[in-house]
């Protein structure tokens, strides 16, 4: 049985909890997203703990900061600013998607430093660039941009 065989609706939550844990990461992977959608209280501790220990590869933990963020936002800001400088590309992407999709939660000062990071970060990938996606480029760039602008606007 793989992955895609699993029906994770019918999963009770705690076997849900062990599962994204695991280390079958396509089914923590789902297992995760799953208490993700059941808005599930052990969400954030797991989700957490899949990032502080670098548990798994690069996928898992790129879920596992989308759904930080979504559960537990200063917490994720938190972590994206301590790894921002030399986090795994996968992650620098989930990272520009975030702020692409919530691009309010990163003007404070303390989180300002994440969108600047990653502009230094975007602009010196070589061999890792195509795990940045291309519509995820576009979009940090028209941001970025409008930033940029918005900054020397005597309106900004």
């Amino acid at each position: 049985m793989n992955d895609e065989d699993i029906d994770y609706s019918v999963i009770p939550e705690a076997v849900l909890q062990e599962l994204a844990l695991d280390n079958e990461l396509y089914i923590a992977t789902s297992a995760l997203v799953e208490l993700w959608m059941r808005e599930s209280s052990a969400v954030a501790p797991i989700a957490w703990e899949i990032l502080s220990t670098s548990h798994g590869d690069r996928y898992l933990q790129a879920t596992a900061l989308g759904v930080l963020f979504n559960a537990d936002k200063e917490k994720a800001l938190n972590y994206m600013s301590e790894k921002v400088t030399d986090c795994d590309p996968l992650l620098l992407n989930e990272m520009m998607k975030l702020i692409i999709d919530s691009p309010s939660d990163f003007v404070p000062s303390s989180t300002s430093t994440i969108f600047q990071t990653i502009i230094e970060r975007f602009k010196n990938l070589r061999d890792e660039q195509e795990l940045i996606e291309p519509d995820v480029q576009q979009d940090f760039m028209q941001l970025y941009n409008a930033s940029a602008y918005a900054k020397l606007s005597p309106l900004g």
